[in-house]
């Protein structure tokens, strides 16, 4: 099945001044020993004390002490799935027609989604909605979904990965650029080919426009998901600044 690998581990700035006992693992391994809600509770008082101490809370500490969602939707260009928190999706991709014949249901598919996130943190509440999920999805294949920037700390990747992940949400919608060009923005010229595998591994597809970025022959290149689904995403974004 053609889906990334979601978030396994809480970046944590070495600048925050959290005081535990216990090492992170040893933490985070007791609170897998407790029920969610009690889990959620403990975030919930650090993010209480974060606060009143007037320092920045990170964003996969505040998702510990909220909940998340997750869902699909059929959008003009494909099937879509999501998952995310905090009005912020933190994953999305497609659901082709070979996944399904593959795995038999789009539901199972979704539902193996889910359970990966589950594995990972045991201890978020997670609940389905589609309405919401949609409405995201919605908002960036539309051009008016804003990438909020602490979104980029629990995203699993190099600092290269991390910085042409970032470098994309700045290319304008209905444009395009080359790989050559994006090397260029993010300091690495001669690192085309390290640049264009860090596009192909972007794990927030649509919202991070990963498919804005074409050869310099003007082909439009690969794409994660199909070369058919990146020139409908082209095509619909096109289409809506024409409009």
């Amino acid at each position: 099945m053609k889906k990334n690998n979601i978030v396994k581990q809480l970046n944590r700035n070495p600048n925050e001044n959290i005081e535990l006992e216990l090492d992170f693992e040893e933490f985070m391994g007791q609170l897998e020993n407790i029920d969610p809600e009690g889990a959620r509770l403990v975030f919930q008082h650090m993010v209480e004390a974060l606060e009143e101490e007037g320092e920045e809370v990170p964003f996969t500490l505040r998702l510990f002490a909220s909940s998340a969602i997750y869902g699909k939707v059929e959008t003009p260009v494909g099937l879509v799935y999501g998952l995310g928190g905090l009005d912020q999706l933190m994953l999305t991709g497609f659901i082709l027609d070979e996944d399904i014949e593959e795995w038999g249901d789009s539901e199972d598919i979704l539902e193996e989604i889910k359970d990966e996130f589950l594995d990972n943190f045991p201890m978020v509440n997670i609940s389905r909605n589609d309405k919401e999920i949609g409405k995201m999805v919605s908002s960036a294949l539309k051009g008016t979904y804003q990438v909020q920037p602490d979104i980029f700390e629990c995203m699993e990747g190099s600092g290269l990965q991390a910085a042409v992940w970032e470098e994309l949400t700045k290319i304008p919608y209905g444009e395009t650029i080359s790989y050559e060009e994006l090397a260029k923005r993010v300091g690495k010229p001669k690192a085309v080919r390290a640049v264009a595998t860090a596009v192909g591994q972007n794990p927030i597809s649509i919202a991070i426009p990963c498919h804005r970025v074409v050869r310099k022959s003007g082909d439009i290149g690969e794409y994660h998901w199909g070369t058919d689904i990146k020139e409908k995403l082209l095509a619909y974004e096109k289409a809506h600044t024409q409009a």
